[in-house]
């Protein structure tokens, strides 16, 4: 009869749960750090203009932006002396390819990365203030949210020589990339906020869940741990998959032919956030997947449990400030980030109370656990293991002639090695009534350790003692 298995239905209903949970709580985590935190997306940024396919787009816009509002050939007229002046038409359109490759060198240099970052930084800022009803200059009603780009067009034009006359002449408009306009703004606060705190709910019910389902599995933790490690592992696989399929159906759409490689980069980019927090859920679902080998109802668990046993039973103290340390520099990893601390205080909270009942279940399965227990094992198991190489050769039959089964040459395969309960156990025949209590002694400590089952025992026991 297989063994009772109480709230299985609910347990496979929460799992589910917790899966579709876990999913929302990814993309929401994601898109709320892109949104708030300015510091990520100042990284974003910074990692955008290092791809090289994203260099020569910004380059030639702000080259564009530069021509657009600089006229280069009268510029040049003015410089040349005499008859040259004729050929300043020549030399602008020599001078823009020259820009064109002077832009893209430029936007490598620390100094011209840097105004990128604060350029996009400041636009940032000003989006969250906008969405969290911080701002001062701009409002909802008459708001306009965008990116200045003006003083990289001048640290570019300076690469050409034209940086004098793009700062005079280029107006403050130039280089400005709307990012929200002002009908747009009370959609787009709405949606953040609802992003913004559906992230952190998302995060934490997904945490209860899980260790809803564990508690409501008494008798078979084991399977319901292994169900959640591979239930997280589908969410975050389905999680790379969608975002893989959505860059290529999302990049056509928006961008032309000629800017697409730059388009994909930059949702390969934007999106990395994305792929690292899946990739963390995964390696959550490899610890569940380790806890539920170590309660499992399997000889080598068990041995691990014992071996667990000793410092959790006997060092309680010492074992559980060394887990407290652990949590405590868990926590401070994410003592930046107030929503991210408190996401990381309730799995402390969790793993604790965990750790306390998995003590507790170590108590009552190994009360009198100890190393020198686990080392007897250990040397006895050496012993019976160089007890059977020794007998190797006497297991070896004489050749026979025309027997069956032999090889070639008229002998027989060695014999199987015998079961490790009776190599360990000399009982077959009746013995002196010494020799009958030392075998029981040892039938006794074989079975103590765990070695003999109780039908083995009683079989080997009425052996010794020459009983049917």
């Amino acid at each position: 009869m297989p063994k009772e298995r109480p709230h299985l239905g609910w347990v496979r209903f929460v799992t589910i749960l917790a899966g579709f949970i876990t999913m929302l709580a990814i993309l929401s985590t994601w898109v709320d750090r892109q949104v708030f935190d300015t510091q990520e997306w100042g990284d974003t940024s910074l990692k955008l203009l290092q791809n090289p396919e994203i260099q020569k787009q910004v380059a030639n816009y702000a080259v564009d932006e530069l021509y657009a509002n600089v006229d280069v050939d009268a510029e040049l007229k003015e410089i040349l002396p005499g008859d040259l002046k004729d050929l300043s038409g020549v030399a602008a359109g020599g001078l823009r390819q020259v820009a064109d490759q002077g832009a893209r060198e430029a936007l490598g240099n620390d100094q011209v990365q840097n105004l990128w970052r604060d350029a996009n930084e400041a636009a940032h800022k000003t989006l969250v203030d906008l969405i969290e009803d911080k701002g001062t200059i701009v409002t909802t009603g008459d708001g306009q949210v965008s990116l200045q780009l003006k003083p990289l067009i001048v640290e570019i034009a300076n690469q050409v020589g034209l940086g004098d006359q793009a700062r005079d002449k280029i107006p403050d408009s130039v280089g400005q990339i709307e990012i929200v306009d002002s009908e747009e703004i009370s959609q787009v606060q709405t949606v953040a906020k609802l992003i913004h705190g559906s992230a952190l709910i998302a995060s934490i019910l997904a945490i209860l869940l899980i260790a809803l389902a564990i508690y409501l599995s008494p008798g078979y933790r084991w399977l319901t741990l292994l169900w959640l490690a591979v239930t997280l592992v589908v969410v975050a696989l389905l999680v790379l998959v969608i975002r893989s399929v959505a860059g290529n159906i999302i990049v056509p759409e928006l961008a032309t032919p000629d800017v697409q490689p730059a388009a994909h980069a930059t949702w390969g980019i934007a999106t990395e956030l994305l792929r690292s927090i899946a990739w963390t859920v995964i390696w959550l679902a490899v610890l569940l997947l380790a806890l539920s080998w170590l309660i499992s109802p399997t000889r080598a668990s068990g041995k691990a449990r014992e071996f667990l046993a000793v410092p959790f039973g006997r060092y309680p103290g010492a074992t559980f400030g060394l887990l407290g340390l652990v949590a405590f520099v868990f926590l401070l990893m994410g003592a930046g980030d107030g929503r991210g601390f408190l996401v990381r205080l309730v799995i402390v909270i969790v793993a604790g109370v965990g750790a306390w009942f998995f003590r507790r279940q170590l108590m009552l399965e190994y009360p009198d656990a100890d190393y020198a227990g686990l080392r007897e094992f250990g040397e006895r198991a050496r012993e019976r293991a160089k007890g059977a190489w020794a007998d190797r050769p006497k297991n070896i039959s004489m050749p026979k002639m025309g027997g069956k089964g032999g090889d070639s040459d008229g002998s027989e395969a060695p014999t199987p090695a015998k079961p490790e309960a009776e190599t360990a156990v000399l009982a077959a025949q009746p013995t002196p009534e010494g020799g009958r209590l030392e075998q029981l002694e040892k039938l006794g400590k074989l079975k103590d350790a765990g070695v003999l089952d109780d039908e083995e025992f009683a079989a080997e026991k009425k052996r010794i003692l020459g009983s049917d």
